[in-house]
This record gives C-alpha cells, structure tokens and sequence, in this order.
C-alpha cells in the first residue's frame, strides 16, 4: 500500500512539474532585460507574438538567437543567475554557451544524434517543453472569484501559531546539552516534566527556556521558534500542539532532538493579498491537472505487456493536487 501511494504522488509531482515548469522558464525568459539599452515591455511582447527572433551571436556561422540564450541562462541555478546578472556576466555566460555550441556541432559530424539514447533524451525534451506550453495555454490564471474560493475553503492551512519550547537533551538524541553531560532519556524527561510543572504553575516560560532549554538558538530569544503553519513540523510533534490554546504548556513530548516542552502564542492568519500569487498557481495547475486526466480518459492508449506486465491489471491512478501552499 505505502509502495503505491508513494508511485502515485511521484506520478502527480512529474506532471505538475512538467506542465508548470514553463511559468518558471517563461519568467526568465529575458534575464538580461534590464541590461539592454532600451529595452522595453513592448519589444518584449512583439517577440513573444511571434516576430523575428533577434540574434545575439554566431558559432562557426550558426547563429544564436536572444530567445536561446534566455533558455539556456534560466536552466542554470538560481544562486548562479545572480553571479551572472551583470554586462560582465553575461559575457562570461556567453563564452560558456560557445563551448557547448562547438560541442553540439561536433557531435551533430560524429552522428551523436543517431545514438538511441540520446535520441530518447532529445524527445523527451521536446514532449516535456510543448506539454509545459500547451498546458500554460489550456489553463490561463485564475479569476478574483477563484482565488478567493480557494482561501475561503483552506483558510487553516493560511493559519499560523506563535510557537516557543523548551528542549532537554538526551543521550543518543540528534542535539547536545548545553553544559555537562548528556541525561538518560529517562532522566531527560524527569527533568522535562519538573520544567513543564513550573510552567504550567505560572513560572515565567521564557526565562525557564533560557535556564534549561538545550536548544541554544532559541534559548537566547526566549525558546521562540516563531510561527508554524500546519505540516511544517514532524507528525508526532504536531499532534501535540494542534491541542493546546493559546497560552497553554505542553506535557514533555520527546523526539529524536530531545524531550521537549511546548508553549502556544497567537494565532494568526496570513492575509488573501499575501498568498495571492501561490494561491493563484495552486488553482491553476488543479485546473490543469483535472484537464489532463479529462484528456487521459479520452485517450487511446495500448501498452505493451511485455514491457507493462502492470498495465492490464491496474488502471492509471487519478491526478490529485498537492497540498495547498501556506
């Protein structure tokens, strides 16, 4: 059973990250912009409509246009792209580009091409980028109205709670005491409970955390953690904390850090305009991904059942969104 939810969600994850995979891409699309003289968002769109492509460079004669430039520059990392994101960059970027443009004509003379597997890597690259376009144009953004829906109907998980501890370390456990040496789990949680005693009788929280707490970090400010949203912390720990008001203390709750003491702060709830924009993208590839299992069920498809022995026996699983994004 765990085996088929886990293939299941792979599934979903890849056909999420191929047909949303163009928004990022399209996004950088022009990194280098700014950096042109002139530029502006009308040249931007007139390329975009389908005129003529400017060309930036040329290769032993083959010429390189702005647009694949862009694309090879938004492939890289992020962090990278920053390193990148200036005129002297950008020509280092370029010189990079050269290099794999000679390494693609000389394969293109040594027959590279023709190799079964990089046939194979080659087309599917090209399913991926035209299913990512295809999908960008099947589903536009949502409306005012279905973004809207969405928070109304997920508002817990936009929720967010004021969280602070208190953590005793133990022997084995993944955090080290503070001072001397590190307790017995069992006498960790003897001290553990005598803290959570004190706190639960009035004693005040923060300065307890300070004293005894073996989380170093959040002991200087108190055992503030800060805000946690729903599914940001380990099931077991969660389910403790989703009990208590705020204000409450938590019985002693160990973990593989140590035996913790848990205290609520406020709940807040993060506001429509904030989340607007991963709300949006959410609902939009929901809407894709209801489009392509309409499309899925519609579709012709024969297996060999040499290569699928699976396929006769079980259907394909339906597409399901993630987890709404806090």
């Amino acid at each position: 059973m765990r085996k088929d939810i886990v293939i299941a969600i792979a599934g979903i994850a890849i056909v999420a990250a191929i047909c949303f995979g163009l928004a990022i891409w399209k996004s950088d699309m022009k990194p280098f912009s700014s950096l042109r003289s002139g530029a502006t968002d009308t040249s931007a769109t007139s390329t975009a409509a389908g005129a003529p492509d400017h060309v930036i460079m040329h290769v032993n004669g083959e010429p390189v246009t702005e647009a694949e430039f862009s694309a090879a520059f938004s492939q890289i990392p992020q962090e990278m792209q920053q390193q990148y994101a200036s005129e002297q960059g950008k020509q280092a970027f370029a010189e990079q580009m050269v290099r794999l443009k000679i390494l693609e004509q000389e394969g293109r003379k040594m027959g590279v091409e023709k190799d079964p597997k990089v046939a194979g890597q080659l087309a599917a690259d090209h399913t991926n980028i035209i299913a990512a376009a295809t999908a960008q144009k099947l589903m536009p953004p949502p409306n005012d109205a279905a973004v809207q829906k969405f928070y109304n109907d997920n508002k817990k998980n936009f929720e967010a709670t004021d969280l602070s501890h208190i953590l005793v370390a133990y022997q084995g456990g993944a955090v080290p005491p503070r001072n001397g040496k590190p307790l017995s789990q069992g006498d960790a949680l003897k001290k553990a409970q005598s803290i959570a005693q004190q706190a639960k009788g009035g004693a005040d929280f923060a300065k307890l955390a300070r004293e005894n707490s073996d989380d170093a970090a959040s002991a200087e400010h108190g055992g503030s953690l800060g805000p946690f949203s729903p599914g940001m912390l380990p099931p077991e720990i969660e389910s403790h904390i989703t009990q208590l008001k705020p204000g409450q203390v938590s019985d002693p709750v160990p973990s593989r850090y140590g035996v913790h003491i848990f205290k609520v702060g406020a709940h807040t709830s993060q506001p429509l305009d904030q989340v607007r924009a991963g709300i949006s993208r959410r609902v939009q590839q929901q809407a894709a991904l209801d489009k392509v299992e309409q499309m899925r069920k519609a579709a012709k498809v024969e297996f060999d059942p040499k290569f699928f022995p699976e396929a006769v026996k079980t259907p394909p699983p339906p597409a399901t969104a993630t987890k709404p994004a806090s």
